[in-house]
Formats: structure tokens, C-alpha cells, sequence
């Protein structure tokens, strides 16, 4: 029988009865859902709220997680799936609500202040990775961002692999019409 991974025995002891290995697993991803759900939005305000809604979500579900892949993938793949859930909601609000022409951009001052911390570099990248699509900028970030292989990519995704690189080779070509002008000056 093979050994059981440190990750495997929390899940078994929560299983088990044993609420506290939850907090375990939310020490072990904690941060990376966080770094997922905050590339995936955007927008930081809605980060905190992201991982309350996975853990919670992880914590009622956790008992009938089958093991079909990591603890990390499976958390990753509700990340994904609150991120789309909370998108959805903005634009319908911001559909739903009557905006003046003439008033304020709601996003300048997050964007200055943004602009300022950042490098011109990162400042520019993330713009352009947030202006994809939610299905390009999904694949961008699982890959690059989070590091993620194509199997698991695929798998938190519910897609083939083909899809996936489809996906990726079209955000990589957005990217590139994006950022060409300043790729070009800065070789």
C-alpha cells in the first residue's frame, strides 16, 4: 500500500470527524487561492471574500471529494468557478445601473495607485492580462501565473486539451496586439 501524503491524512482525519485538518489544508492553500482569485478578478476588493466563499465551500464539500486529482487542483477548480460566479455578478450590476457619461471612472483611482507601486512593466502586463477575456485570462494565469500543467489545467477547467491550448495560443495572440507597440519599442 503506498504511504499516505501529509495532505492525503487531512483530508482522511477531517473525513474522519476531525474539523481542525481543515485548518490545516487552509494553512497549506490559503495563499495560493488568494493569489489565483486575486489574477483571476482584477481587483483585490473582492479577494478576501473569494477565499471565505472556496474554504467554506471546501469545508461543506470536502467529504464527498473523491481524490480524482490534488487537494490543491480541486481547490483551485472552485477558486475558478466563485471567480466566474462573482464576474458575472459586477457586470450584471454594472448593466443594471444607469452610469453617466460624464461621471468619474470608478477604476482611475485604483489604476493610479496601481500604476505608481508597480513597475511600468508589471503595470502594463497586468492590464493587458486583465483586459482578456474571462477564458483567456483564466488559462494565462493557471499557466503562467499559478504554474499549473496542462492535465491539471484541463482537469480544474472541464476542458480538453486542445481547448486549453486553443484558448492559450488566442490570449497569447491578444497579449501580443496589446503589448506589441511596447514590446516593439523595448527591443
Amino acid at each position: 500500500m503506498a504511504k499516505m501524503t501529509a495532505e492525503q491524512a487531512l483530508v482522511e482525519r477531517f473525513r474522519r470527524g476531525d474539523d481542525s485538518a481543515f485548518d490545516g489544508i487552509v494553512q497549506r492553500h490559503a495563499a495560493d487561492v488568494a493569489a489565483l482569485a486575486n489574477r483571476l478578478l482584477g481587483w483585490p476588493q473582492d479577494v478576501d471574500d473569494v477565499v471565505q466563499d472556496v474554504f467554506l465551500a471546501g469545508f461543506t464539500g470536502l467529504r464527498r471529494f473523491r481524490g480524482d486529482c490534488g487537494l490543491r487542483t480541486w481547490l483551485f477548480t472552485i477558486t475558478v468557478n466563485m471567480c466566474r460566479r462573482r464576474q458575472r455578478r459586477r457586470v450584471f450590476r454594472i448593466r443594471t445601473v444607469a452610469i453617466d457619461e460624464g461621471s468619474p471612472d470608478l477604476y482611475a483611482e485604483e489604476n493610479a495607485e496601481r500604476a505608481a507601486m508597480d513597475s511600468e512593466i508589471f503595470a502594463r502586463v497586468r492590464r493587458a492580462v486583465r483586459a482578456l477575456p474571462p477564458k483567456y485570462r483564466e488559462v494565462v494565469v493557471l499557466r503562467y501565473l499559478q504554474g499549473l500543467e496542462t492535465s491539471e489545467m484541463c482537469g480544474l477547467l472541464g476542458i480538453s486539451a486542445n481547448a486549453m491550448q486553443v484558448r492559450l495560443t488566442r490570449a497569447k495572440q491578444q497579449l501580443r496586439e496589446s503589448l506589441g507597440e511596447w514590446i516593439e519599442e523595448k527591443t
